[in-house]
């Protein structure tokens, strides 16, 4: 006899694009339905390249306690404190040498990094701030400080490879997120996917354990790992061959659909026959 499959212990969920309406906001059928997986038990954890400024009203509209994966996984923080529990720095001089590289290749870049303090800072060039929290301009060839990541935005971004991008970097930082014109730029071996094995380990939480929401190919391994993993309508059709269920577009709160027909029978939302 086939046992039913249980409730996940764990949500893992992007937010952009995933978890949030395209105008970036919350949706009261979105907040009802991660309170009532909460309430059966289910650990929620945003795993997303934003920072942890940018993630603040959101965890203030869902009410959430616990760790947030943040900078493609090159900072955890616990919230609702907002305390930096865990990070993975780049170091000053190649901070700044990986943004000569990024001007060297696309003139017209604009660039950004992220502190641990969680201030923002912008090349002089940036023409406004681009994200939530406290901002400073300084030149990138100035940089004195060690940082969780850089981005770059560019029209050319839109035209070149992920693999050309690397090149040019030669080594120097990883690409956690390429996507619309915007790149972000990590220590080495950082990922979304070894920031949330990590975090599950410790708590003793296993693959099957866990449902994992996604849009983007940043999401691709964390959707391949988790015994659930969802992506959503509006990603790109090529990576719903690799996901065990496509969801609704984020604009038609396709997470809190899924989670209201998991909740009401586990069943419903398959869970991969083998690891």
């Amino acid at each position: 006899m086939t046992t039913p499959p249980a409730l996940p212990r764990l949500l893992a969920v992007d937010l952009d694009g995933t978890l949030l309406r395209s105008d970036f906001s919350v949706s009261p059928r979105t907040r009802r339905a991660v309170a009532a997986a909460q309430a059966d038990g289910i650990e929620t954890v945003f795993v997303t390249v934003r920072h942890a400024a940018a993630i603040e009203y959101i965890v203030e509209a869902l009410g959430l306690s616990g760790e947030a994966v943040c900078c493609g996984g090159a900072g955890l923080w616990r919230i609702p404190s907002m305390e930096l529990t865990e990070a993975y720095l780049i170091d000053t001089e190649t901070a700044r040498e990986t943004a000569a590289r990024v001007k060297r290749a696309l003139p017209d870049a604009r660039i950004g990094w992220m502190l641990p303090d969680r201030r923002v800072g912008y090349a002089p060039d940036y023409p406004e701030p681009l994200l939530i929290g406290e901002s400073f301009r300084q030149d990138p060839a100035a940089l004195d400080t060690p940082v969780l990541k850089l981005f770059a935005v560019s029209p050319r971004l839109r035209e070149i490879t992920t693999g050309e991008v690397e090149g040019f970097l030669g080594g120097l930082v990883d690409v956690s997120h390429h996507n619309s014109g915007v790149i972000d730029l990590v220590v080495p071996g950082v990922s979304k996917i070894v920031a949330l094995e990590k975090l599950c380990a410790a708590r003793g939480v296993t693959p099957a354990e866990v449902i994992a929401f996604g849009d983007a190919r940043t999401d691709l391994e964390m959707i391949r790992w988790a015994g659930r993993g969802v992506f959503m309508g509006n990603a790109e059709p090529a990576l719903h061959a690799e996901a065990d269920l496509i969801a609704p577009s984020n604009d038609e709160d396709g997470v809190a659909a899924v989670l209201e027909r998991l909740l009401a029978d586990p069943s419903t939302v398959p869970v991969k026959v083998s690891r």
